[in-house]
């Protein structure tokens, strides 16, 4: 990592085209600051598995609405945690979410000491007041997207939906079977189409799931260097 103070508002005034060639690092580095920082170390007593909920909040509310860190109000984390999160992290059992409001607590506490952010303290209060009804917020799936509500399914009827066999393996069953089936009761409004998916579809899921992937590899590799450091 670069001697260089980290410029929090680089990301400031970009499309999502402009900053694609700089989000991934932008990503990685506020992790490893965040995870060497005091509240990091602190978070990662309770937690070790960090950086993950930090990955998603930067990517989905920038790439989806363009929200940056500096540039943050309340509503704006609130479209992040209680309608992109829902819509499009697929989490395979419930404890998998337990640390996410924690980490963003965390993350948020770190923002305001080192980076002064100015809707820092009432963003904090916002995660403290909606962490108790964090889990039922990412389990209602009348919030899923298509992409979450076929993960879901999928990993519900038995399939490896983090590998592209068993999602393509769904996939043929879930036309076969199961889009007839939810056509006929007329369910489009459960979040499942009642068409046949294309591969597209099923693009997407492997999209979102290397997403996910790749924010878990980063906090991994985080964690990796600050061991080393502390040796």
């Amino acid at each position: 990592m670069s001697d260089q103070p980290f410029n929090i508002r680089q990301l400031d005034g970009l499309d999502y085209d402009d900053a694609e060639p700089i989000l991934e690092d932008y990503q990685e580095t506020l992790i490893e600051l965040f995870v060497n920082s005091p509240e990091g170390e602190e978070y990662c007593k309770t937690y070790p598995d960090v950086g993950f909920w930090i990955s998603q909040f930067i990517y989905y509310g920038f790439g989806y609405e363009g929200f940056t860190l500096p540039r943050m109000k309340v509503e704006d984390v609130a479209t992040v945690v209680e309608e992109l999160f829902p819509r499009k992290v697929s989490l395979l059992s419930p404890e998998e979410g337990e640390n996410a409001i924690p980490e963003l607590l965390a993350f948020w506490q770190f923002l305001k000491r080192e980076f002064k952010l100015r809707n820092a303290t009432s963003i904090i209060k916002y995660l403290r007041d909606i962490e108790p009804e964090f889990k039922e917020i990412m389990e209602d799936s009348s919030k899923f997207g298509f992409a979450k509500s076929f993960v879901t399914l999928g990993h519900q009827a038995g399939f490896d939906m983090s590998t592209g066999e068993g999602l393509t393996q769904f996939q043929e069953i879930y036309n076969a079977s199961i889009a007839p089936i939810i056509a006929a009761k007329n369910s489009d409004t459960s979040g499942f189409s009642s068409k046949p998916i294309s591969g597209s579809a099923v693009n997407d899921s492997k999209a979102s799931k290397e997403k996910q992937k790749k924010a878990k590899n980063t906090a991994a590799e985080s964690r990796k260097r600050n061991r080393t450091k502390k040796k």
